[in-house]
């Protein structure tokens, strides 16, 4: 017998988050839960009684009682178990219990032989910790009360610790109000302008340095006088007058007061805002204000005047188009560049055939808009020369302010003929290399799919030892060939911003069949678990980017788990369906994990081994993740393994039903060669590319197939009416000649016969039009370049339910 270690609750994440939350873990004991543990032993008579936490590594004692140690490795922990279902855990006798008899704790000491534990349920309803009770003697005798009793001192437990957040938080929001008090303080001190609060009675209540430095005095000082203290009658009368203004008005108002200053300042422009300051039922108790010396502003308001005529005549010899127009738009002054570009020396009020007209419009109402607004605008338009040629300008126009008025308009533009064209020769080029990835997807697979065919079928004729090594050798390069070609046309498209998502609803089931299908055999061969837990509802998505997306997940955690098993989950979280798939391989270090979604690169892996991938899967995750807006999480332990999770749309969750039901478990496919051999079965193959024809006949002939070539639909019938057979499956290219798709070829043969005819289209395509069309018709898909290996898989699975023709 083995000791069996915990598993993890589906939950994990937000479990671990909503812990993590309460703060309390690592902290120092306290009374209030000590006297728990203390009055639980003594009630049931327990040696040791414990208020327990599980993180993810360990589980940590905030109470204790009977027992020294403070925490244990999870891998051991009783509680572990606990918190995987939320009622009590009873354990009467550990050496009875299979997943605790081979426990360190239980085989050694301190040779725990009794366990009962209730968890610790949050108000969400997650399991963070327990209350327990251990025994070093056996205790069959624990009764529905005793686990009644228990679970009361669980909610107690839970009960304080919901207190202890809660007064965490209210001490917390206490050091943040001191905080922002003095934030507040060292903000107004911090200030270089002045300042200040008054009263009703206008004395002033709060000054900052800035406000003091200016009369001579401290802050202190300052504080309780008015402004009769420190102004001349006059002045202060002025100043005065305002703030009651404010208080009895309840609005701003803002002024530019000259005021004379003390030691020296002299006479200085202050430009004054004043609001009204208001306690919390709304009522004014008095003013604030914000002084600005604008002394130099005003003395530089002169020299601005004396600046404009150079302005003006820089603007005239910039060798740029350039314009000045009123605040309302009307054309106040045009430079010397742009009535030599147009040929115009003047513009009338409403003058705009310059313009090309096909952009007249347009310009017109986004000028007419900012005008409105105030605010700037641009545009592409054409703009006719002087020589009569329309060339295309880039035009902007912003408002000129003073004082917070549109006082001007300043337009410049700029030729951008040239730069045009030379985009959309950029733009053509762009939509030649989305040509050549789209044929380049199809042209390179169909080669490459009759070598990957004869290279399988070639392995019946040699007999040899060296020769079967060699051939294993080219199937080998042939695979990472393959692997590589997928890999790098997918990166291309979507690097190129050809790959457009065709979004729809559908049953999730439907995609998490054919996946569970396709892969429960590769991990069986390779010695792992294989489980998918039932899945349902329906999501918003592209069937065959987000299919790319988990088949991708799923091949990566097969390729790096070595012994354990591959999990997938589907769970609902508000609005999204979240699919993760879980595995007990090697894990990714922390350093590793924010590379991981990067181009080539491979954790455990320096050498570039092909066995363990291209390094490319993660990458295409990540950028199928951006184009469809399905966030992508990642968990990972060195050691233990890694949660990949996708978040999808969802649209409607469902329980398990005929309109979506859960994906299938898989079964075991029958070895094709055992299936064939059972009695000869008829294939039909319809392809338009002879050497791939040529191929896939070759490799079916090898396995014990009759078959039936065509190259087109209507050759196809021809000759199955001739033979007046029932195929047994049907092999078919998905673009076919004449703008014919195979989809048309199994329909119509299953019209000849009978529905059940199996079907598996062969494509090199891997747009959505051919899973479209294998969907609506149950027809299976695979993509080229198909090995002989998945090519045999997909033909046993297929023609398990099939009788012999």
């Amino acid at each position: 017998m083995s000791r069996i270690e915990p598993p993890w609750p589906l939950n994990e994440l937000a479990r671990i988050d909503k812990l993590k939350g309460y703060g309390v873990l690592d902290t120092p004991p306290e009374p209030v839960f000590d006297r728990l543990t203390r009055l639980a032993s003594r009630h049931f008579d327990a040696p040791i009684a414990l208020v327990n936490l599980v993180d993810e590594t360990r589980q940590w004692c905030k109470a204790r009682f009977g027992l020294v140690s403070e925490a244990i490795e999870r891998r051991i922990s009783f509680c572990a178990f606990t918190i995987l279902e939320d009622q009590v855990l009873v354990i009467p006798d550990t050496t009875q219990d299979e997943r605790f008899a081979d426990n360190e704790l239980v085989a050694g000491p301190p040779h725990l032989r009794f366990y009962a534990g209730a968890p610790l349920k949050t108000p969400d309803g997650l399991l963070i910790g327990t209350f327990c009770i251990i025994d070093m003697k056996p205790r069959p005798e624990f009764d529905e009360e005793s686990r009644n009793d228990l679970e009361e001192f669980a909610r107690l437990a839970m009960h304080q610790l919901e207190v202890r957040a809660a007064e965490m938080a209210t001490g917390e929001a206490e050091q943040r109000l001191r905080e922002k008090h003095a934030l507040l303080e060292s903000i107004i001190e911090s200030a270089s302008d002045p300042i200040f609060a008054k009263d009703r009675d206008r004395r002033f209540t709060l000054v900052n340095s800035a406000t003091a430095r200016l009369f001579g005095r401290s802050r202190d000082e300052v504080v309780g006088l008015c402004d009769h203290d420190l102004f001349p009658a006059e002045d202060a009368a002025r100043l005065d007058a305002l703030c009651r203004r404010v208080v009895e008005s309840g609005r701003e108002e803002t002024v530019e007061e000259e005021l004379p200053f003390p030691d020296g300042i002299g006479s200085r422009v202050l430009m004054i805002a004043v609001m009204p300051l208001r306690n919390a039922a709304g009522a004014t108790v008095g003013v604030a204000g914000v002084a600005r010396d604008i002394t130099a502003r005003k003395r530089a308001e002169e020299a601005l005047r004396v600046s404009e005529a150079r302005f003006r005549n820089l603007v005239d010899h910039t060798p740029q188009f350039m314009w000045i127009n009123r605040a309302d738009g009307s054309v106040e002054f045009v430079n010397s560049e742009w009535r030599r570009y147009t040929g115009i020396d003047r513009l009338g009020p409403n003058q705009w055939d310059f313009v090309h007209p096909d952009d007249r419009k347009h310009f017109l109402e986004l000028r007419s808009g900012a005008i409105a607004a105030g605010t700037p605008y641009q545009m592409e338009m054409r703009v006719r020369r002087a020589d009569g040629a329309w060339r295309w300008q880039f035009t902007r126009v912003v408002p000129m302010r003073e004082e917070g008025r549109i006082v001007s308009w300043i337009g410049t533009a700029v030729d951008i003929h040239d730069i045009r064209r030379a985009q959309q020769a950029a733009e053509e080029a762009d939509r030649s290399k989305g040509r050549f990835l789209a044929s380049a997807s199809h042209d390179l697979r169909q080669p490459m799919q009759s070598i990957l065919l004869f290279a399988g079928a070639l392995r019946a004729h040699v007999a040899d030892e060296p020769g079967r090594a060699v051939l294993d050798r080219l199937q080998q390069g042939l695979d990472t060939l393959k692997d590589l070609l997928d890999s790098l046309l997918d990166v291309s498209r979507l690097d190129a911003g050809i790959v457009a998502p065709q979004i729809e609803e559908f049953c999730i089931a439907d995609l998490i069949g054919p996946l569970s299908a396709a892969f429960a055999p590769v991990a069986e061969a390779k010695g792992l678990g294989w489980q998918v837990i039932p899945c349902t509802g329906r999501v918003r998505s592209d069937r065959v980017l987000l299919g790319r997306m988990l088949r991708n997940l799923v091949d990566n955690a097969i390729r790096y788990t070595e012994r354990g098993r591959i999990l997938v989950d589907c769970t609902p979280h508000g609005n999204r369906l979240r699919i993760e798939v879980h595995d007990t391989g090697i894990g990714i270090a922390p350093e590793q994990q924010g590379r991981i979604f990067e181009e080539f690169h491979q954790v455990g892996n320096p050498e570039r081994d092909r066995d363990r991938g291209l390094g490319l899967g993660l990458a295409i995750v990540r950028r199928l993740s951006h184009l469809l807006v399905h966030p992508v999480e990642m968990v990972s332990h060195p050691g233990r393994g890694s949660i990949f999770s996708v978040d999808v749309p969802l649209v409607q969750r469902m329980d398990r039903g005929p309109d979506c039901a859960a994906a299938p478990q898989p079964v075991s496919p029958v070895p094709m060669r055992e299936a064939a051999n059972q009695q000869q079965r008829l294939a039909v193959v319809v392809e338009d590319d002879a050497i791939v024809m040529m191929g896939l006949a070759t490799m079916l002939r090898e396995w014990g197939f009759d078959v039936l070539t065509a190259g087109s639909t209507d050759q196809a019938i021809t000759r199955l009416r001739a033979v007046a057979r029932r195929p047994d499956v049907v092999l078919a290219d998905y673009r076919l000649r004449q703008g014919r798709v195979g989809t048309e070829a199994i329909l119509r043969i299953r019209d000849m016969f009978d529905d059940g005819v199996p079907a598996i289209i062969i494509t090199g395509e891997i747009g959505p039009e051919p899973q479209r069309d294998a969907a609506a018709h149950g027809i299976a898909l695979v993509h080229k370049p198909v090995t002989p290996r998945l090519l045999e898989a997909s033909l046993a699975r297929h023609l398990g339910a099939v009788r012999p023709g």
